[in-house]
């Protein structure tokens, strides 16, 4: 691997991972520092994460962690929400008994997982994470579209990093409140029971039910106050 991937991977896991905040600034100078990567491998890193929309470059102020919001998480909920439906339709169509045999071991996974909760163990969180997006991954991942599932990666990426400052507490989205009835709905949404009628409804191949359960479970940010102005 190159110096300059090893500093993209590197710096991607810790915009991620919540290590660094949202609205940090990112100056080449500090990063050296802490990474010891030299100028052109984080220069390179920092133009292909700002592409990746994880970084910002401010105007006479430089690079830094892309903010966090609960505006954004909504808007990234709608991409997941268009892009995953319809991965989810083509799973059903498409998916063959190696898809369905991925499905059942990644529900069993989940089943197994921490359950979400504040300020969980940061190990647990990571547990439930990997077994959470496994799960769906397992079960959209029976098409055949390579786009689609390319532009769901990028997706997932941000999806997790505003979840994962929300419950482990790292950053505020919005006000006490919304952040409260935010966490309130992904603990909800992240059981075992919401994700056994979707996986039964797809393994039937009933489309139609699969997507209603789908989009309610998706949906969940749309039913919270919007963030205030």
């Amino acid at each position: 691997m190159s110096k300059t991937d090893q500093a993209y991977e590197t710096l991607k896991r810790d915009i991620l991972s919540g290590a660094l905040r949202p609205d940090e600034p990112l100056t080449v100078a500090t990063l050296t520092t802490r990474y010891g990567f030299g100028w052109t491998p984080l220069r390179d890193s920092l133009s292909r994460l700002e592409g990746e929309n994880l970084v910002s470059l401010v105007r006479n102020r430089g690079y830094r962690v892309k903010g966090a919001s609960f505006k954004e998480l909504r808007d990234i909920q709608h991409a997941r929400l268009a892009i995953e439906t319809q991965m989810l339709r083509d799973s059903i169509h498409q998916g063959d008994d190696e898809w369905q045999k991925r499905v059942l071991l990644a529900h069993r996974t989940l089943a197994r997982a921490p359950v979400l909760a504040q300020g969980m163990p940061v190990a647990d969180y990571e547990s439930f994470e990997a077994a959470h997006q496994d799960f769906h991954l397992a079960l959209v991942g029976g098409g055949d579209s390579l786009w689609l599932g390319r532009f769901l990666t990028q997706i997932y990426a941000q999806v997790r990093r505003h979840q994962r400052l929300i419950v482990l507490g790292q950053a505020a989205l919005s006000d006490p409140r919304t952040d409260a009835a935010l966490l309130a709905a992904l603990r909800s949404s992240s059981g075992i029971d919401q994700h056994t009628p979707l996986m039964d409804a797809a393994l039937d191949r009933d489309e139609a039910r699969a997507v209603v359960l789908f989009q309610g479970h998706i949906g969940m940010l749309d039913d919270l106050d919007q963030e205030p102005h």
